[in-house]
């Protein structure tokens, strides 16, 4: 399944709302957002989509394109799989392994809050049911690189769902914003 069958239930115009905490001990505040979902350059699918922070506006854009099936390799620094199935606990299941057959995912993300003036490039794999699941590595101040979970959850055609996860070395990956989309009317 390419980029573009998968999202085809959620390409057009999404209503809907978003939640985001800092650290896992948070509460989560809760704001709206919208989201456009579009096939660009024949290949590609852009989410183009805006929030709030504390009341002022933010706004992100993921593209997203077919690739080869991501391969965790020992020693990359990729979460173990303990930390994995940490990510099933907050409702999103473990990444899909590298199987044959499996198409890849690859994206360049970039949001005015979480990302910064850097954009983040993330690659994993679709899986069966149309989920795609991503992972990018940013510097932190010291030590080892941090990392990013971005999955796009494309509905029915009725509604759809982006989680985002951090990952921090030595701990589970936890849920640090879900954004829950429905059809605009």
């Amino acid at each position: 399944m390419t980029i573009i069958e998968s999202l085809a239930p959620f390409t057009g115009s999404w209503q809907g709302h978003n939640l985001l905490r800092i650290m896992p001990t948070d509460e989560y505040q809760e704001s709206v957002s919208a989201a456009t979902v579009t096939v660009t350059a024949g290949a590609f699918v852009t989410i183009e989509y805006t929030w709030q922070h504390e009341g002022k506006p933010q706004s992100g854009l993921l593209l997203l394109g077919s690739g080869p099936a991501a391969v965790s390799e020992e020693g990359s620094g990729a979460p173990e799989e303990e930390d994995a199935a940490a990510v099933s606990d907050v409702g999103d299941g473990a990444p899909a392994d590298a199987a044959a057959g499996t198409q890849g995912a690859k994206a360049v993300w970039v949001d005015s809050f979480h990302s910064g003036p850097e954009w983040l490039t993330l690659d994993g794999n679709i899986d069966d049911d149309g989920v795609i699941r991503l992972t990018g590595w940013y510097p932190a101040p010291s030590g080892p690189d941090w990392g990013w979970q971005i999955h796009v959850h494309p509905g029915d055609g009725n509604g759809g769902r982006i989680t985002m996860h951090n990952m921090v070395p030595g701990h589970d990956p936890y849920q640090v914003v879900e954004a829950t989309y429905r059809r605009q009317a």
